[in-house]
């Protein structure tokens, strides 16, 4: 998974995304071990992101929230990222739910690592 984590990372950092954010489910008895949170600056660029996304990733079907472009989530087992436009963030602010599993420093969640608090 650590491996899946660093591409994926990789893919969103040559992406330019915005406030890329990981968090670390793995104690939360979830499906998902890994959520990553990016923002996109709006519906269009974040559809362009979703596209670019599936084609990268190997996704044979076109994720939630595609339609709309506000709020995509990728489902990729034990790593789930969501992509938002700005608005739809702040409103839904899924990284004040989870901000104690943030891990804190990229580089330590590309190796699999959560960062000491």
């Amino acid at each position: 998974m650590e491996e899946k984590i660093n591409s994926i990372l990789e893919f969103f950092e040559g992406q330019k995304c915005k406030d890329v954010r990981v968090y670390d489910l793995s104690k939360e008895k979830r499906l998902a071990k890994i959520m990553i949170i990016i923002t996109s600056p709006n519906f269009l660029e974040n559809k362009k992101l979703a596209s670019d996304f599936v084609e990268f990733a190997g996704i044979d079907c076109q994720p939630e929230g595609f339609n709309k472009g506000e709020w995509i989530i990728f489902d990729l087992n034990e790593i789930v990222v969501h992509s938002f436009i700005p608005i739809a963030r702040e409103k839904y602010n899924l990284d004040k739910l989870w901000q104690k599993n943030q891990i804190k420093n990229i580089n330590e969640a590309k190796q699999g690592k959560k960062s000491k608090k």
